[in-house]
C-alpha cells in the first residue's frame, strides 16, 4: 500500500487547515494511502533510522519519553577549516492528531540552550489524505563551524595565518557566543582598511554586485553544503563604517529580498585587529517554496518505504 511518488504536488503559502488564519504548505490529495497508514509509515521510518543522510561519520538514535532523539556528526571539508560538525534532531509523534513535530538544532551550543533553530510541523489530514507542513523559525544566535568556515575563507584571502574559533565568548556582547579570530597582524590589511578589502572580496571573488548606495547584493551557491542540504541563496551586505560593523541580511532562496531569514553580523575590533562574527535567525512561521522543498522529498521517501514494505 502507498501513494504514487511524484503524482501529486504541494502548494506553498496555502490557507492552513490546522491553524485557521495561518499559512502552510499543503499537498494535493494523496491516492492509495489512508491518513492513518501514512502517519504509521512516518513513525516507522523515523524510528527505524531511515532519516540517515549518508554523509555522516556518526549517527546515533535513541528514544526518550516516546520521542526520537538523533545525533549526527559530519566532517567539515578542509577548505572550510576541517574538523567535525554535530547536529541534533528530536521527533515527537501525536497519533490522536496525526501530527509530527521535528526540532532541529544546528550545533551543540544551540542544543544545550534548549531552543531549536527550527521546529517543523506536519499534520496528516484524512478524507482525502493530505499533508500539511509549516516551519517555525526561532530567534537563535549561531556561532558554529559554518560561520567559522566563512571567516577562515576571508582570513585566507587576506593572506593571514590567523585562525578563527567558533563558540567563543563574545567580545562585543557580554554573555553571548561568537566566532572570533586571532589577532591579525601579519598582513597589510588593517582594521581601518578591512571593509575596503571585504568589498573587493565580495565583488571580485564572490561575484557580488555593489549598488550605487554602497549596498552589496550577493547570490550564493551551495558551496557551504557540508550537510547535503545547501541551495542557492541571496544576501544583502550593508557596511556601517561608524560602527565598524557589517550587517549581512539573508533571504534564503527569496530572490526578491523581501522575506528575511536572518542577519549575520561582523564586528571589526581594533588594538588588536580582530574579527568577530555571529548570526541571529529571524523568528516566524514559514510556509514558502523552501518549506515545500523540505516536505516533498520526505513524504516521497515515506511513500516509497510503504510501497516496499507492503
Amino acid at each position: 500500500m502507498g501513494g504514487s511518488v511524484g503524482s501529486f504536488s504541494y502548494t506553498p503559502n496555502s490557507d492552513s487547515l490546522a491553524c485557521p488564519g495561518e499559512k502552510s504548505v499543503l499537498s494535493d490529495p494523496i491516492d492509495g494511502v489512508t491518513a492513518d497508514k501514512l502517519f504509521e509509515g512516518v513513525e516507522k521510518y523515523i524510528r527505524g533510522g531511515k532519516t540517515k543522510a549518508g554523509k555522516e561519520t556518526e549517527f546515533d538514535l535513541t528514544e526518550k519519553d516516546g520521542a526520537v532523539h538523533i545525533k549526527q556528526v559530519f566532517n567539515i571539508p578542509e577548505i572550510f577549516g576541517g574538523g567535525t560538525h554535530t547536529v541534533f534532531q528530536i521527533y515527537k509523534f501525536d497519533a490522536a492528531k496525526l501530527s509530527i513535530e521535528h526540532q532541529f538544532f544546528a550545533g551543540p551550543k544551540i542544543f544545550e540552550s534548549g531552543t531549536p533553530n527550527t521546529t517543523n510541523r506536519s499534520v496528516i489530514h484524512a478524507d482525502p489524505c493530505r499533508v500539511e507542513f509549516w516551519q517555525e523559525a526561532h530567534e537563535v544566535r549561531a556561532s558554529g563551524p559554518m560561520l567559522k568556515g566563512m571567516m577562515e575563507k576571508v582570513l585566507s584571502m587576506m593572506g593571514s595565518k590567523a585562525k578563527a574559533h567558533c563558540d567563543q565568548s563574545s567580545i562585543a556582547v557580554a554573555g553571548k557566543n561568537s566566532v572570533t579570530s586571532d589577532p591579525i597582524d601579519d598582513v597589510s590589511v588593517t582594521a581601518d582598511s578591512y571593509f575596503d578589502f571585504f568589498k573587493g572580496f565580495l565583488t571580485e571573488t564572490m561575484q557580488a554586485t555593489e549598488l550605487p548606495d554602497g549596498t552589496i547584493i550577493e547570490e550564493r551557491s551551495a558551496m557551504m553544503d557540508v550537510l547535503g542540504i545547501g541551495t542557492k541563496s541571496f544576501a544583502k551586505h550593508v557596511i556601517k563604517m561608524d560602527e565598524n560593523h557589517l550587517y549581512c541580511y539573508e533571504y534564503g532562496e527569496d530572490e526578491s529580498l523581501t522575506e528575511m531569514v536572518g542577519v549575520t553580523h561582523v564586528q571589526v575590533h581594533k588594538e588588536p585587529f580582530r574579527l568577530e562574527q555571529w548570526n541571529i535567525q529571524s523568528p516566524g512561521r514559514r510556509a514558502g517554496p523552501s518549506q515545500a522543498g523540505i516536505v516533498k522529498p520526505f513524504i516521497d521517501s515515506i511513500l516509497k518505504f510503504l510501497s516496499e514494505s507492503s
